[in-house]
């Protein structure tokens, strides 16, 4: 492909859990799951949050290895439990374009549409994009997107092997 899209950079994430908090009976369900995560000190390296004409929606990423603090969490509180759908294993792909356009954002809508790779969450900031797919899927992911970016010159996707946990 000629056109390519310019990416400064590939992130990718350790394995993750990807929770949907539902909108159930109960408003105030994202507050209280983020009130007890912090409780627990379960760390959230991803929350995507969307207010936009209508109730709020909310998704966290928490890291795979806090998944028995979760479960007791969730097991204190059946009603929480109640409006939580957990996904796992997912990854994150963070990417770094070089002067982000809505055609960046286009293209990977449509790749990851015709490979039939789902997308749990996508969140965009001034520098990167960052989604969630399956966590197994990650380097197919990447494989997928090859043809149609352009990294710099011997460039590797990152693998982060730093894992914070909170005291």
């Amino acid at each position: 492909m000629e056109n390519r899209i310019r990416v400064d950079g590939i992130k990718l994430s350790q394995e993750l859990i990807h929770i949907n908090i539902l909108q159930g009976p109960q408003k105030n369900v994202q507050t209280r799951l983020l009130a007890s995560m912090a409780e627990h000190r379960i760390n959230c390296p991803i929350l995507f949050y969307s207010a936009m004409d209508g109730p709020c929606q909310g998704s966290v990423c928490v890291a795979a290895e806090d998944i028995h603090q979760l479960n007791q969490v969730l097991a204190v509180d059946p009603e929480l439990k109640d409006n939580v759908q957990c996904i796992s294993p997912v990854g994150a792909i963070s990417l770094f374009p070089h002067k982000f356009s809505l055609q960046f954002l286009g293209c990977l809508m449509h790749i990851f549409g015709k490979t039939d790779l789902p997308i749990y969450g996508m969140a965009a900031s001034l520098s990167a994009l960052t989604l969630t797919t399956d966590y197994p899927l990650l380097d197919t992911a990447i494989a997928t997107l090859g043809p149609y970016i352009s990294l710099p010159p011997n460039h590797a996707p990152f693998r982060s092997q730093l894992r914070l946990k909170a005291i």
